[in-house]
């Protein structure tokens, strides 16, 4: 039985900066569309109302016993269409039984790498894209984004009261990921390979103002970690030329200027890394939280990034869904041993929790990840 010494905060802090803590930290991605599984809600019915979405978040966490730190604010219609993506939303273009869904088509043309690198990526938003992506009219957007603030307020104070660490109020695709989505995979291809010299250009505006932004937003809501996702850039889909150019040097920078300022980069990554995975060396030690999905080899990752980043685990969702408690068990109890030896280790579900998570494997992951002794062999 593991012995509690630690406050959360210290537990998150030790597993970041690759030491031990008194067990390892528990997070699993809770999402909206998974505490609507868990409690028997309709999907629908939460993305038509966030603060109901809130809800659920907090009494999954209340009534599955709580977990060290949580980087889930609801991922409603409102939070992408600011942002520049366009979904389709349960209850409204989707079955309410539904999950939310990226609705990827060519929407971003060739002519708007040159105004995006001219405007920024938000004022490109504002001013050219969001009717396109949306029914939000631009002169809309201020009291959009006071709306979305004052939920991210509530839903901070909410995981304040409980307790857990490293609070976000930013998430972010990677700007890779964010051209891609918009593009389509094909047409983003096209343009890697056939107008490199406008993704670059559009790349370097978006890099430079997501660092900025990103700055900011943690100032204003005291928060000192950024979430960033990506599943595109890696050798699943393009070769290592590609990734080196396109996305590596964005992202170092990211990472590097987020850290001089004290925040550190959930890197959210998706997919197959096995190829990738020793490039992330080249990022400062401690500054980031390697977050992987279960396809890839997670025990390899350890072995090339011990003592240099922290990894998030990956429980994976079809373990979830459709394990059996003892199986979701004995795969924590792997995870630990194997990657929590010398800290450096978050215990975390592959990507979010599914929407038909089972409920007693959701439990006996975050009971075995708060009772299971790190290993000493």
């Amino acid at each position: 039985m593991a012995k509690e010494t630690m406050t959360p905060k210290e537990r998150m802090q030790a597993a970041i900066n690759l030491e031990k803590p008194d067990r390892v930290p528990v997070c699993p991605l809770v999402g909206l569309e998974a505490a609507a599984g868990l409690l028997g809600l309709n999907p629908g019915e939460l993305h038509a109302d966030p603060n109901k979405a809130i809800d659920a978040l907090l009494r999954v966490f209340d009534e599955f016993g709580g977990w060290d730190t949580v980087n889930f604010f609801p991922n409603i219609a409102l939070l992408y269409n600011l942002g520049g993506l366009a979904v389709k939303v349960p209850g409204k273009d989707l079955p309410d039984n539904y999950q939310l869904q990226f609705d990827e088509k060519e929407t971003l043309k060739v002519e708007d790498y040159k105004k995006i690198a001219d405007m920024g990526w938000r004022n490109f938003v504002v001013f050219e894209y969001i009717s396109r992506i949306s029914d939000i009219k631009p002169e809309d957007i201020p009291e959009a984004w006071k709306k979305l603030w004052a939920l991210r307020i509530r839903c901070n104070s909410e995981w304040e009261k409980r307790g857990v660490a490293l609070k976000m109020s930013t998430e972010y695709l990677h700007p890779f990921f964010t051209l891609s989505l918009n593009r389509s995979l094909l047409r983003f291809t096209e343009d890697l390979y056939y107008r490199p010299e406008l993704v670059e250009a559009a790349l370097e505006v978006m890099t430079e103002e997501m660092i900025e932004f990103g700055i900011r937003s943690c100032k204003r809501g005291g928060d000192t970690c950024i979430y960033v996702a990506e599943e595109r850039a890696e050798a699943y889909f393009y070769p290592l030329k590609i990734f080196e150019r396109f996305w590596l040097p964005y992202t170092k920078r990211m990472i590097e200027a987020w850290y001089s300022e004290g925040i550190v980069t959930w890197l959210h990554l998706d997919q197959c890394w096995d190829k990738n995975i020793p490039y992330l060396k080249e990022l400062p030690r401690a500054s980031a939280i390697i977050d992987l999905d279960g396809l890839t080899d997670i025990f390899a990752a350890k072995k090339v990034l011990r003592n240099h980043l922290c990894i998030s685990s990956d429980v994976h969702p079809a373990l979830l869904s459709l394990g059996k408690p003892e199986d979701v068990e004995a795969y924590c109890k792997k995870l630990i041993d194997k990657l929590g030896v010398d800290g450096g280790h978050i215990l975390c579900s592959g990507c979010e929790v599914p929407h038909a998570c089972k409920p007693e494997n959701l439990r006996v992951m975050i009971e075995t990840g708060k009772t299971y002794q790190l290993s000493k062999i």
